[in-house]
């Protein structure tokens, strides 16, 4: 397995992911959030829009990594804007995390469908 295909499989099958980010004076911060995988491509998303600490590191820095165990999966992002994409990680959203109630009526809102990140694993 591919350091690559280890990332997508570990955010796929993985309910609560760590998610590091950089804080400005270069300390790392690791953040518990959700994160889906559709098409072999993983996204996250913040479920309160724009307004997280992690989700600003992330938008300034365009890099974090994944906590495993001992592993470290560094990836970068991207902001994804088309609905097409947008109904498809709320539907791997919903189907992933089926019963969680409020949080996941939070994660498919429109601010949150706003926050959506393609994650793409830098190669090692």
């Amino acid at each position: 397995m591919t350091e690559s295909s280890a990332a997508v499989d570990h955010l796929a099958r993985t309910g609560v992911v760590r998610l590091a980010t950089t804080t400005l004076d270069g300390r790392e911060i690791v953040t518990k959030i959700w994160a889906v995988v559709v098409d072999g491509k993983a996204y996250i998303r913040n479920a309160y829009g724009d307004s997280s600490q992690w989700y600003r590191r992330i938008q300034r820095t365009r890099t974090g990594a994944f906590i495993d165990g001992r592993n470290r999966y560094d990836v970068t992002v991207d902001n994804v804007a088309d609905e097409e994409t947008n109904d498809q990680v709320d539907e791997a959203f919903t189907s992933k995390y089926a019963g969680s109630g409020s949080a996941l009526r939070m994660m498919v809102t429109d601010d949150a469908r706003r926050s959506t990140l393609r994650v793409t694993p830098v190669p090692a």
